[in-house]
């Protein structure tokens, strides 16, 4: 079993790594101009709203941490 999988991965890696290039290569340059970028405005919205969700658990975190310090103390 493991010298079959090794033989596929033998095969099918150095195949993968030929065709890649060629994918890369294919691919159109980016022609974005800075006023283009205001059609991603539910990205920035979104990264926002996950940066205040992370801020507010570390928050969260530290008061319990306290609270806890307290009890033993």
């Amino acid at each position: 079993m493991k010298a079959k999988l090794l033989i596929a991965a033998a095969v099918f890696l150095p195949v993968m790594a030929l065709g890649l290039p060629a994918g890369l290569l294919a691919q159109e340059t980016p022609t974005a101009t800075p006023l283009e970028m205001r059609h991603f405005w539910h990205v920035f919205v979104a990264y926002t709203f996950a940066w205040i969700l992370l801020f507010g658990w570390v928050v969260s975190i530290l008061k319990r941490f306290r609270r806890v310090e307290e009890k033993l103390n």
